[in-house]
């Protein structure tokens, strides 16, 4: 079944908040990335067993179909109906005499557009200083245009939004 990891998601939703900070967007104030999502790796002080990153206040869960979708799609009648959501993409290095290069042909599958879900939540016992930061994510959401392999040329164009359950 089509999934994006949300270990991915979490990178995305964290760069896009990072940018906006860096940019100095209004809406979001310093320190927010590494409010919400925890800080990078920060300069090894010498003792093999210190934690060199802080945690953040979200959860970030997979991104995946809808429970009644897949739950179809894993149905005898549903099983043959999968295929179909995958397509088979290939490219070739052109030489500059307009022929193909020799051992270059890459074919890559893709998934056809579709609408995927995932769970973002506040991290049970770790208070969210930030009351406001659905909004303030929100706010970044056009910054991630597209997503999963190959995002810099063209695959994987996605729109996120807000959905409370």
């Amino acid at each position: 079944m089509p999934r994006l990891p949300g270990r991915s998601l979490k990178g995305l939703l964290r760069d896009a908040l990072y940018r906006a900070e860096a940019w100095h967007w209004p809406q979001i104030a310093a320190g927010t990335t590494e409010t919400l999502f925890g800080s990078r790796l920060k300069e090894r002080s010498g003792r093999p067993d210190e934690n060199l990153s802080t945690s953040g206040s979200l959860r970030v869960g997979d991104a995946m179909l809808a429970d009644e979708i897949a739950q179809y799609l894993a149905s005898p009648a549903g099983r043959t109906l999968v295929p179909g959501l995958f397509r088979e993409h290939f490219s070739t290095a052109i030489e500059a005499t307009g022929v193909a290069r020799e051992h270059s042909l890459r074919g890559m599958q893709v998934v056809v557009p579709l609408t995927l879900y995932a769970n973002l939540a506040e991290v049970p016992g770790i208070p969210v200083p930030i009351p406001d930061w659905r909004e303030r994510l929100q706010a970044v959401f056009p910054l991630i245009t597209a997503v999963g392999a190959h995002r810099t040329r063209g695959f994987g164009r996605a729109r996120l939004s807000w959905k409370e359950i």
